[in-house]
Order: structure tokens, then C-alpha cells, then sequence
């Protein structure tokens, strides 16, 4: 009797363990797959064709497949962008009609002061750095609030690409009295003196005191604006646009003059308001003010990123 049960046991613990160990095998199959499987591998394959095709034969032989990454820790940049964005760095020698994410980044005038080891990509782009696939990166989830700036994200806004990128650069250029690339931004802070509004606004401890604060205007949580007098969109830059057109009409109780102004004013004022953040900088990455106006194209093309 004893006999028989220790058998009967044993062999029970043999389906047992025949199906534990299944499962493992699944698990490290599973893993396997996973590993070689991932979102960055074909767009490295097809990047080392390309080096081919171009003539780096020695580049091309030198490429070897695996997670790239720009890690600065001085602004707490872990960009794994260019596991996919591989062309970024190759401008000039690569053809810029490549498809994305292989395109070279766009050899802009300004670049040569904001190489790519040093700033990376998020803080002009944002999006999520450590990111290993385009949908996470560029979309992210799970309590992420930071997505990529893209055509789609300006649509949904109501601006331009070329706008959101314009209020990023200023994040770290507020203090420019003019900013190469930066038209709209440029042109917010010009009437910001023409309109005298640092009689009743202060900014960063310097003007009036009978009208709210700018200096972190961008920081405010949309449930502190009242859209029951906005006719647009309900969004904090509409809200902006409307009130430097017609304050009077927005916030029926404000002392602010209508200034009845041009749309393409109040937008560039409503993307600098926005880009007035409370945002911790290092200060070698803060750059000193130009005591003179400059001019150029805006980042537009910077909308292949």
C-alpha cells in the first residue's frame, strides 16, 4: 500500500515538474524573443545598409547593433532616441530625403552651440527619453505627461510645430532680448516693451505690483483660467490669444486695456507667456543675453523631428 502511494506521488510530481518545466522554457523563449525582436533592430539593420550604400564601407563595419543613448546627467538627460534616429549626426554625408527615423537631423545655423552629446534630444523635442519604442517615446502613458512636440501635438493645440519648439527654446532663453530661430518669440518680447506691460505685471522681481505675476505664467493649472467668455478652442493658449485681443470680454473684471491686437501678436505673446516656466536649469546651459537683436529663419525645419 505504502509502496503504491509513493508512486502514485511520484508520479504526480513528475507532471508537475514536466509542466513547470515548460513553462521556464516558454519564459526564456518568450524573453529571447523579446530581446531580438525589439523595435530598434530593423531600423539599425537597414541604418547599416545605408552607411553601405553611401560609401562608409568602414563605417558600415564598424556599426554594431544594440540600445544607443545620450546621457547627460548635468540635465537629467537619458535620451535613447538615437537607438532609432540614427541618421541624427550625419547631416551632410547622409542624404536628407532619407525616411524617418534614419534623416540626418537638419544643419541649422544654431546647432554648432547645442551639440547633440551635450543637450540631447528631449530638451528641444521633449518626449520620453529612455523610451525604446516610437509609441512610448514619442506618446508616452502611464502618468507621462511630456509627449514628443510633433505636427499632430500642434494641430491639437492650435498652433505650428515651428511655435512649440519656438516656446521650448525659450524655456532656456527667456532672458534673451532677441534669439536666433525664434520669430514669434522675438516678436512677444519686443511689444512686451512697446506695451509698457511691466507697469502693472512683474516678471522675475522687476515691474508693477497691481496685476498678476508673469514669471511662471506658463506653470498654471488650466483649471485656473475661466473659459465662459472664450468663443475659440478651450485651451490655455486660446485663452491667452483671446484675452490680448479683447481683455475686457475674457475677464470682464480685469483693469487690462482691450488692445485689440493682430492674431499674429497675440499668438506670439501667448507662446511666450507659456514659455515662462519654473524650470531648473545648470547655469553653463543658461546662455548669456544678446545686447542685440538677430535674425533668421524659424526651426521650421526642424519639423522632421
Amino acid at each position: 500500500m505504502a509502496e503504491r502511494r509513493d508512486q502514485s506521488l511520484e508520479r504526480q510530481d513528475f507532471a508537475w515538474l514536466v509542466l513547470m518545466s515548460l513553462i521556464f522554457f516558454g519564459l526564456v523563449a518568450i524573453g529571447l524573443w523579446r530581446e531580438y525582436a525589439t523595435a530598434w533592430r530593423p531600423w539599425q539593420r537597414e541604418f547599416k545598409l545605408v552607411l553601405a550604400h553611401a560609401g562608409r564601407f568602414q563605417d558600415a563595419r564598424k556599426f554594431q547593433p544594440g540600445i544607443r543613448q545620450i546621457w547627460n546627467p548635468e540635465l537629467g538627460v537619458v535620451d535613447r532616441c538615437v537607438s532609432c534616429h540614427l541618421g541624427y549626426e550625419w547631416g551632410g554625408i547622409l542624404p536628407a530625403a532619407l525616411r524617418q527615423p534614419l534623416t540626418p537631423h537638419p544643419n541649422l545655423s544654431f546647432m554648432n552651440r547645442h551639440p547633440f552629446d551635450r543637450f540631447g534630444c528631449t530638451p528641444c523635442h521633449a518626449g520620453q527619453g529612455w523610451a525604446t519604442n516610437a509609441h512610448a517615446a514619442h506618446y508616452g502613458g502611464g502618468g507621462w505627461e511630456e509627449p514628443m512636440l510633433s505636427r499632430r501635438l500642434a494641430a491639437g493645440c492650435g498652433v505650428s510645430e515651428a511655435e512649440l519648439l519656438q516656446m521650448r527654446c525659450n524655456f532656456c532663453h527667456r532672458r534673451d532680448r532677441s534669439t536666433q530661430g525664434m520669430d514669434a518669440i522675438n516678436l512677444a518680447k519686443t511689444l512686451i516693451k512697446k506695451k509698457k506691460c511691466l507697469i502693472c505685471h512683474s516678471v522675475e522681481g522687476q515691474g508693477g505690483h497691481s496685476a498678476p505675476d508673469l514669471t511662471y505664467e506658463g506653470d498654471k493649472d488650466p483649471e485656473q483660467f475661466d473659459f465662459s467668455h472664450i468663443a475659440g478652442a478651450r485651451t490655455v493658449f486660446n485663452w491667452h490669444v483671446e484675452h490680448f485681443i479683447a481683455a475686457g470680454k475674457v475677464s470682464p473684471k480685469t483693469a487690462m486695456p482691450d488692445y485689440d491686437m493682430p492674431p499674429d501678436q497675440a499668438r506670439a505673446l501667448a507662446l511666450l507667456m507659456l514659455s515662462w516656466r519654473h524650470i531648473n536649469y545648470p547655469p553653463q546651459y543658461i546662455p548669456q543675453p544678446q545686447s542685440a537683436p538677430q535674425t533668421a529663419a524659424t526651426p521650421a525645419a526642424s519639423s522632421n523631428h
